[in-house]
């Protein structure tokens, strides 16, 4: 019992602090990179996010008790940093579609039988979580654009769109190259 709890503890510790160091850099970096290069959509959404990276990961290694953690910490930094004064139902719509998009994704592919899991042996696992990240920011894309609806102007939602989506996905991307350099590199530091 006292292990499940520090399972518990540990995973949600990794899967917050990840999420949040992510977000930190992608909002001190990466916003105002963007800013200059298209300054109308970086208020909405960020050409790279890595944290989608985070929760497809975190969701296709821990699937359900992915959720918890990833509900946790969005609302923490969506509370922090785009909470709209009005509206607390339209900020949750945000909050949870990006919290649960890539469970909603995963169970698609289930229901379809597409077999992602880490034991399916025959696939490229990268490539089926970039895929995961694609499809799950679809999820995430729609939630935030009915979230955001009414703040933006319309003339700016099919932009907005594709950089939810470009983003999410880079981001997920990026976070799987930052993994395998980090794996690659605690291999040759073990070897010497």
């Amino acid at each position: 019992m006292k292990t499940q709890k520090n399972e518990a503890f540990a995973r949600t510790l990794l899967i917050c602090g990840a999420y949040i160091g992510l977000f930190l850099l992608v909002r001190q970096i990466i916003f105002p990179l963007q800013q200059m290069i298209a300054p109308n959509t970086a208020p909405y959404a960020a050409l790279i996010f890595l944290p989608h990276g985070v929760r497809v990961i975190a969701t296709w290694l821990y699937r359900e008790k992915a959720i918890l953690p990833l509900l946790m910490v969005h609302l923490f930094a969506y509370r922090l940093f785009y909470w709209e004064s009005g509206d607390a139902a339209l900020n949750m719509v945000a909050v949870l579609s990006g919290s649960l998009c890539v469970f909603i994704a995963m169970q698609l592919f289930s229901f379809s039988r597409i077999d992602i899991s880490l034991s399916n042996m025959t696939i490229s696992h990268w490539r089926s979580l970039v895929f995961l990240g694609f499809i799950s920011s679809v999820f995430n894309t729609a939630g935030n654009m009915l979230a955001m609806g009414d703040a933006m102007g319309s003339d700016l939602h099919l932009q907005v769109i594709a950089t939810f989506i470009i983003g999410d996905t880079i981001g997920t991307l990026a976070c799987l190259l930052i993994l395998m350099l980090g794996f690659r590199l605690r291999r040759l530091a073990s070897s010497q």
